[in-house]
């Protein structure tokens, strides 16, 4: 079957079809299987990819392209995770200080389904199946519908709102849509699923393994028990947003250090920092780190004042 030329107005109509099949059929299995509905789920977001290839008249390597990784790209690809997780954190700590009981809601759910089955199989389930799956859906079908958009950063823009939305859930959205667009970015400047899939696992697996030790060291029931408050729900304290502010001085830099690995090759040696565009470059890792950097320091520093008082 001869190729159909994909617009963007395809991976939008793909994406209200994900949706409405998300919430007629893969819901009702999450709820009556649990950790196993999702596995279902992410089955049925794969047939979905696949089945869009066929219709469209897709060769799989061109829809879902998937290359042997190299070194130090995949570390940038960490590296990057590292940064946007951090950036993440942040959003999700202010929305945990102002909706403590939402997102408390939200966690205890995600925790409650993740832990009804033995340890490998949310592994596999959470982890490995979303970095195929989802990574199918959004990375492999939507972002091709993209091409014809010539600016990336709009590109980049526009599949992390997808991704955030695919969510389904207000509160998931910033956190889920800053993780998205960076997987989109390695995407496009790599034209390689093994990195953003790579990333997702990463993303999805290392909070489980650390949350998994602290739960079997006691540490993590400590820690909630010092945060909860008089009426039942977790409070994040100013000092705790603070650090994560703090932490957040160095996104940029890692950033751009990320993407500088990224398209590093081992046979193909480039400047750090270009030298006509040196001063712009520094300019726009430095500003945004002492934004990071002061806004740390006045959360925790009312975090002190303020909450060392009561």
């Amino acid at each position: 079957m001869r190729e159909k030329t994909l617009k963007p107005w395809h991976g939008a109509a793909f994406f209200l079809l994900i949706m409405i099949v998300f919430f007629v059929v893969c819901v009702p299995l999450q709820s009556h299987f649990g950790l196993y509905g999702v596995a279902a789920t992410e089955i049925i977001l794969l047939i979905l990819a696949l089945l869009f290839a066929k219709v469209m008249g897709y060769s799989l390597r061109s829809l879902f392209p998937v290359h042997s990784p190299e070194g130090l790209p995949m570390l940038g690809t960490i590296l990057m995770w590292i940064s946007s997780y951090i950036l993440a954190m942040v959003v999700s700590l202010i929305q945990y200080r102002l909706f403590p009981g939402e997102m408390e809601t939200i966690n205890e759910g995600l925790n409650d389904v993740i832990y009804s089955v033995p340890f490998w199989v949310s592994v596999i389930v959470v982890a490995l199946l979303p970095a195929i799956c989802e990574e199918a859906v959004h990375r492999g079908v939507i972002i091709h519908t993209m091409y014809r958009i010539r600016k990336e950063w709009l590109v980049v823009l526009i599949m992390g709102i997808y991704f955030g939305l695919f969510h389904a859930n207000p509160l998931r959205f910033l956190p889920t849509a800053i993780l998205g667009a960076v997987m989109s970015y390695i995407m496009l400047e790599t034209e390689n699923m093994v990195y953003s899939s790579a990333f997702h696992m990463i993303n999805n697996l290392v909070p489980m393994v650390l949350q998994e030790f602290l739960l079997k060291t006691s540490q993590l029931q400590q820690a909630q028990n010092q945060l909860t408050g008089t009426d039942g729900t977790m409070t994040v304290p100013l000092i705790s947003i603070g650090v994560y502010l703090i932490l957040g001085a160095a996104v940029p830099f890692g950033m751009y250090l990320g993407n500088y690995l990224l398209h590093r090759r081992d046979n193909v040696k480039q400047p750090f920092f270009p030298k006509e565009q040196m001063n712009r470059t520094v300019l726009k890792i430095a500003i945004p780190s002492a934004v990071f950097f002061i806004a740390g320091i006045i959360c925790f520093g009312c975090g002190i004042y303020f909450e060392s008082m009561l």
